[in-house]
């Protein structure tokens, strides 16, 4: 039995808790959280970076239907050599938003494209893609309407495939009346 004295006597507990240890665990938490999240992000962009075969050549000897884009080379810029990218800088974005980094015979360049303006079917080289003489009028018709209106003329044209770079194209070459040779992407 609880004698009337032990009532009496002052409660001994710890006091409640203070809001700061809340404030200071919440804080913590969303640190923890918003941590997990910049990791997840950082892995799932590293993973595409460095498993992506888009920019693959177009297999020798097969061929694919291909996106046809026209570069605008009115924005598009070259860039040096001393500064490309390598995995990282691909991962965070060499170039702007609206814009793609490739490599075409030895040189970097930060593309803005027009398109996908049509298909064409497209075939695998040794050293890039080739266009049939029938396949490459159709290019030189996409890229005639491409152009209507406009007062700078496309020079380049590049070939998409799942997702990545089929091959890069000079317009130039597109009148010659026989298959037409592009440079692979890398």
């Amino acid at each position: 039995m609880t004698s009337t004295t032990e009532l009496d006597r002052p409660i001994t507990s710890p006091p409640a808790k203070s809001q700061g240890r809340r404030w200071v665990r919440r804080a913590l938490i969303a640190a923890a959280v918003l941590a997990a999240a910049g990791v997840t992000t950082a892995a799932t962009g590293a993973t595409y970076v460095i498993a992506h075969s888009g920019n693959e050549p177009l297999p020798p000897g097969s061929t694919h239907t291909v996106n046809v884009y026209t570069v605008d080379d009115s924005i598009s810029t070259t860039v040096p050599a001393s500064e490309r990218p390598g995995v990282v800088g691909r991962l965070i974005g060499m170039c702007d938003a609206d814009t793609y980094y490739v490599e075409v015979d030895g040189g970097g360049y930060c593309v803005v494209l027009n398109g996908s303006l049509g298909e064409v079917d497209a075939t695998g080289t040794d050293n890039g893609v080739e266009l049939s003489p029938a396949e490459a009028a159709k290019v030189q018709g996409i890229v005639q309407r491409a152009d209507e209106g406009g007062t700078d003329k496309t020079t380049r044209v590049v070939l998409g495939y799942d997702d990545g770079w089929a091959g890069m194209l000079k317009v130039a070459d597109l009148t010659s009346g026989g298959p037409v040779h592009g440079s692979a992407i890398d």
